[in-house]
């Protein structure tokens, strides 16, 4: 027999306090589903009417972070970290493959508004990458992805040339993401690879550069 978490107000809160301990700040809705001692966004509807709700009955300063100034901060801070993130790729691949074969915000289908992040000539075929973060866990990840998904696919990619969907964050569970892929009723191209950072590291040792006389 399983038994359910009994969340108290003071169980809750203490949860909000060691969220804000390890990242400094309160969590967002889609954080808290990915955090452990605090009970599921489902949840907390469900018993205080929602995460506003939640927040106000817990004293806390911020009471909605979809409104005004703290969303558009919110916003701020994740286009600056999403930019870091391609900044770090197009390091590794221009150390790698040379600044010349390294092309930035490629056009998918001629398409001026849907870009790829980076388009690399390499041997024995180019491919390409499309960087994201995901500090908000795995639903983060998901939404990322479905939004990645709309965008390529599809694209004129060729099927001879990998797309490499990179990640930032070490929140992501593997198994969940492989969980997420099973239950797809639509399944990704063959060429279509999800990496992590790290693992895209390794992955560019295949290719080789082109040598420049």
């Amino acid at each position: 027999m399983t038994y359910e978490t009994v969340w108290t107000i003071e169980s809750i809160k203490d949860g909000f306090e060691k969220f804000r301990e390890i990242n400094g700040r309160y969590p967002t809705a889609f954080e808290i589903d990915d955090f452990a001692l605090l009970p599921s966004s489902r949840q907390i509807q469900r018993r205080f009417g929602g995460l506003p709700n939640l927040r106000k009955k817990l004293g806390l300063s911020i009471e909605n972070y979809t409104t005004g100034d703290i969303r558009s901060s919110t916003a701020c801070r994740i286009g600056k970290v999403g930019k870091n993130c391609e900044n770090i790729i197009f390091k590794l691949l221009r150390d790698k493959f040379d600044e010349k074969f390294v092309h930035i915000e490629r056009p998918v289908n001629f398409d001026r508004k849907n870009r790829l992040d980076f388009y690399v000539f390499a041997k024995p075929n180019n491919f390409c990458v499309d960087v994201f973060n995901t500090d908000g866990g795995i639903r983060t990840f998901i939404g990322n992805m479905n939004t990645k998904e709309r965008k390529y696919r599809n694209s004129t990619v060729n099927l001879n040339e990998n797309l490499y969907f990179v990640y930032f964050g070490d929140k992501i569970d593997k198994d969940r993401v492989q969980l997420w892929l099973s239950r797809k009723t639509t399944r990704h191209p063959a060429n279509w690879i999800i990496l992590d950072v790290n693992e895209f590291k390794v992955e560019i040792e295949r290719y080789c550069p082109y040598v420049v006389e």
